[in-house]
């Protein structure tokens, strides 16, 4: 009688045991990250406008524009510590490609910029402009997200910022 007993704890036990394994529910725990919002730039001047938004599937936009020509980008962010770091891909529509973040260029930069297509040899009469992002990085200071620039880029004090607010903004900004 005792080996019967001793059976029918083990079978109670192996259930209950297999039953709490199965019915825990694995949670994914997400990193919430401050970087996913929709930001607009605030240092530039009218009529420049520019809006990056970070999605959360580790994707971005960007797009804007300033008088009749238009820019956009999109493509993949991963963050490394407390900096977001972007990526572009190259879409298949013949466009004129600039780098994302450069302010200063030589006579040949410039010239080798107006000839820079996403596809090789491709003609285009189009005022749209491609950003190219090649691991851009920005970080969060107060309620801003700040490019950090090359530090050879030496030739302007400008700042690259952006905020989740549309912050308004004069025309004789200096």
């Amino acid at each position: 009688m005792g080996k019967d007993r001793i059976e029918k704890v083990k079978v109670v036990l192996f259930l209950s045991i297999s039953i709490l394994f199965f019915s825990c529910k694995k949670e994914v725990i997400e990193k919430k990250t401050d970087f996913v919002k929709t930001w607009y730039d605030t240092e530039k001047i009218i009529p420049f406008e520019a809006t990056l938004k970070i999605n959360e599937d580790n994707t971005f936009e960007y797009y804007g524009g300033a008088c009749d020509s238009q820019f956009e980008s999109s493509g993949t962010w991963f963050v490394k510590n407390d900096t977001i770091i972007l990526n572009s891909k190259i879409p298949s529509e013949c466009m004129a490609m600039t780098e994302f973040g450069k302010m200063c260029y030589s006579k040949e930069e410039i010239e080798k910029i107006r000839f820079t297509r996403t596809i090789k040899n491709c003609k285009t009469t189009s005022n749209k402009e491609f950003n190219n992002f090649s691991n851009e990085k920005f970080y969060i200071k107060n309620d801003s997200l700040v490019f950090k620039k090359d530090k050879k880029d030496t030739c302007t004090g400008f700042e690259m910022v952006f905020s989740n607010t549309i912050k308004s903004r004069n025309n004789n900004k200096n």
